[in-house]
This record gives C-alpha cells, sequence and structure tokens, in this order.
C-alpha cells in the first residue's frame, strides 16, 4: 500500500480545519468561532472551545461514530492515557474497548449505552478527544469550489410570452370588477357572480390552470432536489464522492479496510474522508437556499410520525434518484439530516426510540382496564388523506407490535390471560375457551387456555365452557344477566325487552319485574322498549389511575427509565396525568423551581412534556438504563431521585418500583403500597393489587402476588420464586401478565 500523498503531518490551523462539521451543526446566527486559529487561541478560550465542541457532538452527532466526530484522532492514540477520569479508565478498559481505531468505529449513540457510561463520564471523554484532534489535519475532499446550486432563471425572452398573457388576463378581470363597483373583491380564487361575461370567465381559467412547465423550461423543470443533491456532490472530489456512495449512502456498507485498499490509503484516512464528505453536504443543506428548503419542508411534513410514501405523494421528487451514489433523495436527506430517521418505510421525528416511548405512553394513556383503545380515538399518524388516518394508525401499530382486531387495538397481549380479557371485553358477551383460542394471533391450546382461565381472578366460567369478565357480574353457570346478556347478542345486539321477559320468566322462577330492572342495569340499558349493551369509550385517566406515577407524603412521581436521548439532553413525554396535576392548560408552559434551577413543564404539542433534566444527570452522573423518579411537589417544586436497585426480594422491589421508603415490617409496607396509589391504610390486599393490575403497573402486581400471604397475615413467609414467564398451570399463573411491547 502506498503512502497517502494527501496526508499531511501539520497541525491543523483552524477549528474547522480539525473539526469540520463544525459550521454546519452550530446553527444560524452564531459566531463564526470555528475559523479561529487554534494556536492563537489562549487557554481559557481553549477549554471554552473544547467544551462547546463536546456539547455539540453529544446534542447533534449520537448516530455518528467517534471517528467522524473527530477526524482528526490519531489512530494510535493511548485513549486511556488521556486526561479523562478514573471511572472512564475502568470503562474504555473493559471487552478491549481503548484497542487502536476501535472507539473511532463506535458510535457516541452506542457509547452512552456501555453500562456505568453516565452523561458526566461521557462528556469528560468526549472533552479529552476533542483535545487530542488538534494534533492532526483531515484531508481536502474538494473537488471544486460549491456549484450555484439555486437554478438558474429563465431569460427574460422566455418569459416574456406566458407574463404578458398573465398580466393581460389580470387587467381585464380588474377591469370589469372596476366597472361593476367591486373594488375589494379578490381577482381570483372567489365565487364567479351571475352575468359574469364569458371573457372574464375565460380569464380566470387561464390563471387558474397554469402549470409549472407553462413557466419553466424543461431545463428548469429538471432540477429538483435529486438533480441539485448531484450538484452539491460535485463539491467533492471522485475519492469523497465514491467512499459517501459505498458507505454513508448505500444498503449495505463496504467497510473502511475495503474501501482503504480501492483508494490505497488507510482505513483511519477513509474514515477521515467519509466524517469530512458528510459534514460539507451537510453544511449544504444547512444553509439558505434550495436544499435547506427541501429539508426544512420534509422535518414539518414528517411532524412525528408519517408514512414514506405519503411523504413521495406530497415530494415526489424524494423518490428520484441521486445518481452519483446510486441512492433516491430521500434516503440521502435521511442520512445527512439529524432531525428525524427513515426506516422500515416510515419517517418519525426526533428518533424511533423516541416515537415508540410517545406511542405507549399515548397508548397507556387511552388504554382501558382491559388495554383496548378504539382507534378512532388515536391520532398517531400524519397523512395527507385524513380519510387514510385509521388505516395508517393500525399499520404504525402493527409495525410497533401490537395486535390489532378490527377496529380497536389490544395494548396487552404478551401473557395468556391479558389477551383472553381483551378478547371478552371486545366481543361483550361469554365465550367459549375455543372460541377464544380462535381469536389469538398466536396458537394457543385450548386446554391450556382452559387451564390459565381457570386460576385468574378476572374471569368466571358461566356455563361448562364458556366464560366471561368477572366485572360482569354474571353467575357461574346461570342467571338473569347471563340469560340477557345472550339474547341480547343473538339479536344483533337489540331485542325487545317483552322477548326476553317472556324467554326469561317462561324457563326460570323468576319475576317479570326482575328481569326489567336487570335489563335497565349495567351493562345494559333499555330505551323505548329494546335493550342492548352499554357503550364504553376511554377517557384519560386521573393522577391515581396513570401507571408508573405515585403519591408521595406531598408530591406525586413519575418513574421513568433513562434513555440516551435523556442523556444528550432531549425532552421527554409526560402522562397527561401531569398536566391535570399541575393545571396546565395546552399550549401552556410552567417552569417548577428546583435546586438546580428552573425545570419546564410543557403540553405546546400532541403531548404533555417534560424539559430536558440533562444537568441532573450530569450532576449524579446517571447512565442510560437506571431508573427514577421525577417529582412533582403539592408546592409546585421539582426534584429527581433515583430509584433503588431491586434486591430480588418482592417486597423490597415492590417499595423500590413505588418510591416508597424500604422497610421489612409488612403492615407498614402495606401502608406505603396503598398510599401510593391512594387507597385506605386499611385496604385489603386483594384489593391494593387490583389497582396496581387496573392501572397498568402489572410489575407491582405480580410482586405483590408473590407476597401475598405475608402482606395479609403480617409475619414473614417463605418467599415464592418470581416466575417471570406465563404458566399455564393455573396454581402457577402469578407471573408477568404483560411485557412493554
Amino acid at each position: 500500500m502506498t503512502a497517502d500523498p494527501t496526508r499531511d503531518e501539520v497541525r491543523p490551523r483552524s477549528w474547522a480545519d480539525a473539526f469540520p462539521w463544525l459550521a454546519g451543526v452550530a446553527g444560524s446566527g452564531a459566531v463564526d468561532w470555528w475559523s479561529e486559529r487554534i494556536d492563537s487561541t489562549d487557554p481559557t478560550t481553549r477549554q471554552s472551545r473544547l467544551a462547546r465542541i463536546s456539547a455539540l457532538a453529544m446534542e447533534r452527532s449520537t448516530r455518528s461514530t467517534i471517528g467522524e466526530i473527530f477526524p482528526g484522532l490519531p489512530t494510535d492514540v493511548d485513549i486511556i492515557g488521556l486526561d479523562i477520569p478514573v471511572r472512564a479508565r475502568n470503562i474504555l478498559g473493559k471487552d478491549g474497548r481503548s484497542e487502536p481505531g476501535r472507539l473511532q468505529a463506535t458510535t457516541l449513540a452506542d457509547m452512552l449505552a456501555w453500562q456505568q457510561m453516565g452523561v458526566g463520564t461521557a462528556t469528560a471523554i468526549l472533552h479529552a478527544l476533542a483535545d487530542a484532534s488538534t494534533s492532526a489535519t483531515t484531508p481536502s475532499i474538494r473537488a471544486a469550489p460549491a456549484p450555484d446550486i439555486p437554478a438558474e432563471s429563465a431569460p427574460e425572452a422566455e418569459r416574456a410570452g406566458w407574463v404578458d398573457s398573465l398580466v393581460d388576463d389580470f387587467t381585464r378581470i380588474a377591469d370589469w370588477y372596476t366597472k361593476v363597483g367591486k373594488l375589494d373583491e379578490p381577482l381570483i380564487g372567489g365565487q364567479v357572480a351571475c352575468g359574469t361575461p364569458d371573457e372574464i370567465i375565460e380569464a380566470r381559467r387561464r390563471i387558474e390552470a397554469l402549470r409549472v412547465s407553462d413557466i419553466l423550461n424543461e431545463r428548469d423543470t429538471d432540477r429538483d432536489i435529486a438533480a441539485l443533491f448531484n450538484d452539491a456532490f460535485g463539491v467533492l472530489d471522485a475519492r469523497a464522492s465514491g467512499v459517501l456512495a459505498t458507505r454513508l449512502f448505500a444498503d449495505n456498507p463496504a467497510t473502511l479496510d475495503q474501501i482503504g485498499q480501492k483508494y490505497e490509503v488507510s482505513r483511519e484516512r477513509i474514515r477521515q474522508i467519509e466524517g469530512k464528505g458528510r459534514d460539507t453536504l451537510t453544511t449544504l443543506i444547512a444553509e439558505e437556499g434550495p436544499l435547506e428548503l427541501a429539508a426544512e419542508t420534509a422535518r414539518e411534513l414528517i411532524g412525528t410520525i408519517r408514512p414514506l410514501d405519503d411523504l413521495l405523494e406530497l415530494m415526489p421528487a424524494l423518490g428520484n434518484q441521486v445518481e452519483r451514489v446510486g441512492q433516491p433523495a430521500w434516503r440521502v436527506l435521511d442520512r445527512l439530516d439529524d432531525a428525524y430517521e427513515i426506516e422500515d418505510g416510515w419517517c418519525v421525528a426526533p428518533t424511533m426510540n423516541a416515537v415508540l416511548e410517545l406511542t405507549r405512553t399515548r397508548l397507556a394513556e387511552r388504554a382501558n382496564g382491559y388495554g383496548v383503545i378504539r382507534l378512532e380515538e388515536l391520532d398517531l399518524v400524519q397523512s395527507s388523506r385524513p380519510e387514510r388516518r385509521p388505516d395508517r394508525n393500525a399499520s404504525w401499530l402493527t409495525h410497533c407490535g401490537y395486535i390489532v382486531c378490527g377496529e380497536h387495538v389490544l395494548t396487552r397481549t404478551s401473557s395468556v390471560g391479558d389477551y383472553a380479557a381483551a378478547v371478552l371485553f371486545l366481543e361483550g358477551s361469554p365465550m367459549s375457551s375455543h372460541d377464544i383460542a380462535d381469536r389469538f394471533v398466536v396458537d394457543r391450546s385450548v386446554r391450556s387456555l382452559g387451564n390459565v382461565l381457570g386460576g385468574d381472578d378476572r374471569f368466571e366460567r358461566v356455563d361448562r365452557d364458556r366464560w366471561a369478565l368477572k366485572e360482569w357480574g354474571m353467575e357461574a353457570y346461570t342467571g338473569i344477566r347471563s340469560t340477557i346478556r345472550e339474547l341480547v347478542t343473538r339479536a344483533g345486539g337489540r331485542a325487545r325487552l317483552d322477548d326476553v321477559v317472556e324467554y326469561i320468566t317462561g324457563r326460570y322462577s323468576v319475576s317479570g319485574s326482575s328481569v326489567i330492572a336487570y335489563a335497565a342495569a349495567a351493562p345494559f340499558t333499555t330505551k323505548d322498549g329494546i335493550v342492548q349493551l352499554g357503550g364504553e369509550r376511554t377517557a384519560r385517566k386521573s393522577p391515581r389511575r396513570t401507571r408508573r406515577l405515585f403519591r408521595q407524603a406531598d408530591a406525586w412521581a413519575y418513574r421513568v427509565r433513562i434513555t440516551t436521548d435523556h442523556l444528550r439532553g432531549s425532552g421527554s413525554v409526560a402522562p397527561i396525568a401531569i398536566a391535570t396535576i399541575l393545571g396546565l392548560e395546552e399550549g401552556r408552559t410552567v417552569q417548577l423551581d428546583s435546586r438546580l434551577g428552573p425545570q419546564a413543564v410543557a403540553w405546546t404539542g400532541i403531548q404533555p412534556s417534560f424539559g430536558t433534566i440533562r444537568r441532573f444527570l450530569l450532576d449524579e452522573d446517571v447512565t442510560a438504563g437506571t431508573e427514577v423518579f421525577l417529582i412533582i411537589h403539592d408546592n409546585r417544586r421539582f426534584s429527581f431521585e433515583q430509584a433503588h436497585d431491586q434486591v430480588g426480594d418482592s417486597l423490597a422491589d415492590a417499595l423500590t418500583l413505588v418510591g416508597a421508603p424500604p422497610t421489612s415490617d409488612p403492615a407498614a409496607a402495606r401502608v406505603a403500597l396503598a398510599g401510593a396509589v391512594e387507597l385506605p391504610a386499611d385496604a385489603p390486599v386483594s384489593g391494593i393489587i387490583g389497582d396496581y393490575r387496573a392501572r397498568g403497573d402489572d410489575d407491582v402486581a405480580d410482586l405483590l402476588l408473590t407476597i401475598r400471604e405475608q402482606l395479609e397475615i403480617g409475619h414473614i413467609v417463605a418467599d415464592r420464586e418470581h416466575n417471570t414467564d406465563v404458566d399455564e398451570s393455573p396454581t402457577c399463573y402469578r407471573g408477568r401478565h404483560r411485557r412493554e411491547p
């Protein structure tokens, strides 16, 4: 392999020379400090610059590799020997992470996900890497000055025909409205008044019929987004374009070694070329012009969730091929713009993980006690055609792993019991084990299903092999209510009251008045002599019915799991109940006092949200995957608290999950667990478990089931093994009822 002729051992002159991506991410209106010389920067300013570079990388480049963020980082640098905390050295020393070139190939998002990697530790590492990266220059990648991307204007001579015709038509319409005294009438777009002359109507028609091809010539109409991207690649030399085509934009990217062998340079030089080429193109779409306008339009249209095919209907040119890289324009734009992601036919903002969490939160807010929601009650997916929205919502939820059943989505189907409960709720009447199993999208034996139903307190056997939800209040095998339900179902949902009374009194020793009373009570309604099942619509939940939200002595504590999005400073979705607690109205933001300054809680989007909590994560060096409580006190103060580690003891772990103080006293624990969901201190254990189950806190309910006897009789018994799988035996079905999708 020959030496790279572009390799230059001199130090980079300016900050932009060491970090080419700075101009593209620093934001419009920022001071152009990256063009300043590094060697003329005083020590204090240098540290400030390095801190700013580290912060920008954390905020904007989590999908980039360390090598792309720091293209001047030497491959043989002793990473562990840099000026970094001891904790950082320990983390980098695990599993060969500090081996030459290993860290350069790691994305920032992957690094943030390492165990024990808190945001403070990560920031210290980035600061040290930024310092080390000022020791080597980056390669030149430009082939020529940047092309003039905006389309050339058509010569005046080519425009003259349609311009003169347009002016004549507007003048003709204006003259007519002047003659009839309608000086404020819009020239086009309004209703055509009766008696308007044909020549005026024809002039309006000509204006409204104008098309792009009537104004621009063929040369101009060929300059769509794909063509502009193709021109943008002309800024780069052939090697840089080739590297980007086979790495950044390829469906199956080539390795750095493979490309390095092709161009006879080192793999690290290829990494630098790729990073600098990407940053150059990113800068082009950040600068004011047609590409920036196209990128901004795409961001606005995507919103939060939009199908890719719907985006292409609105911006067809995004589907055209960018010839220099052999990819459609939407793929090029997606790889260069970190504001959204396009994956598996879906466009989401800001990231797929964030939107999946948003979806989970919104479903948890809308679902009833059986995890069922009507699709028409959801507004998740943007679509250019409103009539498509229910189908788009169903497709998105299926993509997320949820089961869509007709006009409903089922959010709890990980356990057989939860799935069966949802099926029965939708059916609205008793079903056989065979019929329930037939509704499942996965195979389940009828015998095992029957065992599960028989061991679950939510179900009641109402016939030899017919099951109902216990909340329906149906008697085992027989009863007035059961018979009315069957008659209404048999009649298609509406039955004549006289027929119901005649049928039941003719077969059972009950009075007609009793039958009429049952027909008028829940779950039935009787109106104008017609009996039918009463309808139910899911509603927003109060704080005490909201999953993962628990009452403390003077506050509400919301449990969340920290993600890399939190670490990079993103806000996070909040349940509607948070807005209820704060009296927050849609379109408003409140600032809560905290020990680290004001904490924002806003409802300016489709869902309430917490502002960034990154300063709390930095203060306590919290890692991704840690469970914490976001606490809103009754005096409208905000505080942050890490949850205790779970220790495998059901009582201790249940208290940890609800944010209650640890105690080994079952009586005190029961009072704390009841108070967390605003139940009275003397609430029965079965009621406490049922309340946690109804609000969706199945993890807590499952733990309490294993120590139910201990809580009821007040003494310690051998803790049953906590089984997280669904067991078909009715005596063992006390495991996890639902897993978050």
